[in-house]
């Protein structure tokens, strides 16, 4: 029924309520007051009412959720469990997976349009961190008798590829070209378009809101404090700053390095950090300018049996270490004090 001819409806039956009111001789005080007591009484009965269906939903839902949740254990252990119909179950799905994913890849079209930086996650491996992450089995002889950061640098007959995959942090100078401000500038300008993408990925105790506000700077903008954080993610991009950093000389031909990269522009009094785990446990930092003391602490599950210790990695030089074992801390280095810059990256 339309809602005016509700409003109508009820409108005259008031209005014949009060005429029948009148001609038994109520007052219109007497009229309002029973009004008022009946729609009092109405309030407390749709209370009454909504009181009741909403525990009726409440049950419901209750009992819809336990539903689910001892079917899905039943599921869950049927398939664990027996293998027969794990067998059935899986030979009969693997055939939906491709057009399963294809519906969800279209359903999920107008969002990405909606938020087009959603696109930027297809990039990582992961999108949560856990940062309790612990092992509480990690066998630490690797790092028991770390006494020092070894210097290989024209030591004759070591494979210092081979020698960090036992655990040992070591440094060796390398014949990287020292990277400066200019070179980073430089290389912002030629490559634009691959490198602006990777804005997003950029963080910093400076002004800044992207990479062309970083590069806009020169070196004596850089407060002594400065310090920028900038991830590379993206194929493109990692391409174009190994034009810097090229693959140190030592490993081999085959060696596969991660996507993802690090470049870390500190000044010479800026704050600690930790440095980031990586995709991959080995983690080789190579210093293109300046220099930065390394504080190799030992990871929590080793912390009671190997102890810190610390290395200044000067320019050129490579440090190399699997961080299962080490959490390194980067601190100003006091002998040179100018702009640092570095690079980190992993292999596995």
């Amino acid at each position: 029924m339309p809602k005016k001819r509700i409003l109508k409806e009820y409108k005259d039956n008031v209005n014949f309520f009060k005429k029948c009111a009148k001609d038994r001789g109520l007052s219109d005080q007497d009229i309002n007051s029973i009004l008022a007591e009946s729609f009092i009484k109405l309030k407390a009965e749709n209370q009454i009412f909504s009181s009741e269906r909403g525990s009726r939903c409440q049950n419901a839902l209750k009992i819809s959720l336990c539903t689910l949740l001892f079917l899905s254990l039943f599921i869950y252990i049927l398939l664990n469990v027996h293998t027969p119909t794990s067998s059935i179950v899986l030979r009969n799905v693997q055939g939906l997976t491709y057009p399963a994913l294809k519906i969800v890849r279209t359903l999920s079209l107008p969002i990405i349009q909606l938020f087009p930086s959603l696109t930027e996650l297809y990039d990582e491996t992961c999108l949560i961190k856990n940062p309790f992450f612990y092992l509480t089995d990690l066998d630490c002889s690797p790092c028991e008798n770390v006494h020092s950061v070894i210097d290989l640098t024209g030591v004759p007959g070591v494979n210092a590829y081979e020698k960090v995959t036992e655990g040992t942090p070591l440094v060796l100078k390398t014949f990287q070209k020292l990277v400066s401000w200019r070179d980073l500038q430089e290389l912002y300008v030629n490559h634009p378009k691959e490198l602006m993408h990777e804005s997003s990925h950029l963080d910093s105790n400076l002004q800044i809101a992207n990479i062309h506000d970083l590069f806009a700077l020169t070196e004596t903008n850089l407060t002594s404090k400065a310090h920028i954080k900038w991830r590379i993610n993206e194929m493109t991009a990692a391409r174009t700053i190994r034009k810097l950093f090229p693959k140190p000389y030592f490993f081999p031909p085959m060696t596969g390095q991660d996507v993802e990269r690090f470049i870390f522009i500190d000044g010479p009094l800026s704050e600690a950090y930790t440095l980031p785990n990586t995709e991959c446990s080995y983690v080789f930092m190579i210093q293109g300018s300046g220099e930065r003391k390394i504080m190799m602490k030992p990871a929590r599950e080793c912390v009671e049996k190997c102890k810190t210790v610390s290395v200044l990695l000067k320019p050129s030089y490579v440090l190399l270490y699997n961080w299962w074992y080490w959490r390194p801390v980067s601190l100003p280095g006091n002998v040179n004090p100018s702009l640092s810059i570095s690079y980190i990256n992993s292999h596995c």
